[in-house]
């Protein structure tokens, strides 16, 4: 028996509903061949006979066209098999999403992978297999690579946020000399660009605090799960926390953002808005003006700098000091 035979077979035993229901030839063929097995009724209603004393199928004929299904006393199979949606939405998630899934599945989620990467292999005929050849997420800048992570550190702190326990572990800052070490109450992860973070609080030298913080995996030189419950503060809310932009170095709570774009620079704007509260005028002269209450964080920075001359800072006035003051030191250099 070949592999299409087999996912043929799978495929027909997964479609067939239990008695009272059932299926026509007709029925069963247009599913199959949705999932890209081109056979004839012929085919189908051999297939079935083969498998009609082995499964506990069952061919109702008292009238026309007859069906198909499981006697309703059948012990059903579970049968593992996977469509072709399921496989290409695991084949997606292994490309893009990896680095977020919980390493202590990893084995069962790895299994998942490569049954999926198998079966779009083997199957050749639907037009959903050729989506995977189609598509891919390119990064809207420049893509660094992403710094090593040691194995067993990653596994402990993703269990520990998975399981909602403490861990114990040391952690070097770019900043400091050597690793401190500490107890870590993790909160969450996040991907943020290349680099995976947790968030947490932490305890030093028994002394705890409420900071929250966002700490990089790879700058841990040690972890150890520990058993003690975690400590959620009260108001942490994690979509909260990332759309106050406290993941990229705040300076400001919030400003009132006024920029005035070159048409050239700022037309993206109006297809892909700067944020949910932004408002856009377009002047006579093709200048674009942005308003927006938003975070003011070091990203925002770095975003407006890079337009260069084509945007210009009207407010708030630090900001526009800032970026004034920037501008001139780079003419300098």
């Amino acid at each position: 028996m070949n592999n299409d035979t087999s996912l043929r077979y799978l495929e027909m035993l997964q479609y067939l509903p239990v008695y009272p229901a059932k299926r026509s030839l007709s029925e069963i063929r247009s599913h199959l061949s949705e999932y890209g097995h081109s056979v004839s009724d012929r085919t189908i209603q051999r297939d079935l006979r083969k498998l009609e004393g082995s499964f506990g199928l069952y061919c109702d004929d008292r009238s026309i066209p007859h069906g198909w299904c499981w006697m309703k006393d059948a012990k059903r199979v579970d049968i593992a098999a996977m469509d072709h949606a399921e496989a290409l939405t695991l084949s997606l998630a292994k490309k893009y999403l990896s680095s977020v899934l919980p390493l202590q599945h990893s084995s069962r989620i790895t299994g998942l992978f490569k049954r999926a990467e198998a079966f779009l292999n083997q199957t050749k005929g639907s037009d959903l297999i050729k989506w995977n050849d189609k598509v891919r997420v390119v990064p809207a800048s420049h893509e660094y690579i992403g710094p090593k992570i040691k194995g067993d550190i990653q596994q402990v702190i993703y269990e520990a946020v998975l399981r909602e326990k403490k861990f114990s572990g040391s952690y070097q800052s770019r900043e400091s000399q050597k690793p401190k070490k500490g107890i870590y109450n993790p909160l969450a992860i996040i991907s943020h660009g290349v680099v995976t973070r947790v968030i947490c609080t932490r305890e030093l030298k028994g002394e705890a605090d409420n900071l929250i913080r966002y700490l990089s995996l790879h700058r841990f030189k040690s972890a150890s799960p520990l058993e003690d419950s975690i400590n959620i503060p009260k108001e942490f809310d994690l979509d909260e926390y990332l759309d106050k932009g406290e993941l990229n170095y705040l300076y400001d709570k919030e400003i009132d953002l006024h920029l005035k774009f070159s048409s050239n620079a700022g037309s993206h704007l109006i297809e892909t808005p700067f944020s949910k509260n932004q408002s856009i005028k377009i002047k006579k002269n093709g200048f674009i003006i942005l308003k927006s209450r938003t975070p003011y964080t070091e990203t925002l920075k770095r975003w407006i700098l890079g337009f260069g001359d084509q945007v210009r800072v009207l407010g708030p006035s630090h900001l526009k000091k800032e970026i004034q003051e920037i501008h001139k030191r780079s003419i300098k250099q």
